[in-house]
């Protein structure tokens, strides 16, 4: 079973990055789905919406859901060329400064995007 990611669609930073990985994902370890996608389906896990456009959450191949910082460093080991990165985001206590890191760029990531939002979610 592959891990999923949640993605926000309507997010041009939340879409570059999905591509990125999708490039990178040799062995198809992860399967994005778009979270308005998502919310149309009945799944087994309820999240909520405005946590769901705030920070990424995933869903591993175990049934676990990690969110955040957490999602990221947990993709970054199955993308091969981000293998390393991964394993330095699990040496002990790295969250201390990770987390902060992530809540900062996801808060501002309208910031860092060259093209808006299509319909300003990228400002929540």
């Amino acid at each position: 079973m592959k891990t999923t990611a949640l993605y926000d669609e309507t997010c041009s930073l939340c879409k570059q990055s999905m591509r990125i990985f999708n490039k990178l994902d040799w062995f198809r370890q992860i399967e994005w789905v778009s979270l308005q996608e998502y919310e149309k389906n009945e799944q087994p896990f309820l999240f909520d919406k405005a946590s769901l456009r705030k920070e990424l959450h995933i869903i591993t191949s175990n049934g676990h859901v990690l969110k955040g910082f957490y999602a990221i460093r947990h993709l970054f080991l199955r993308v091969p060329l981000f293998c390393l990165l991964g394993i330095f985001l699990y040496i002990p206590f790295s969250y201390i400064i990770g987390n902060p890191i992530y809540q900062w760029v996801a808060k501002n990531r309208h910031k860092f995007l060259k093209r808006k939002c299509e319909d300003g979610s990228c400002s929540l």
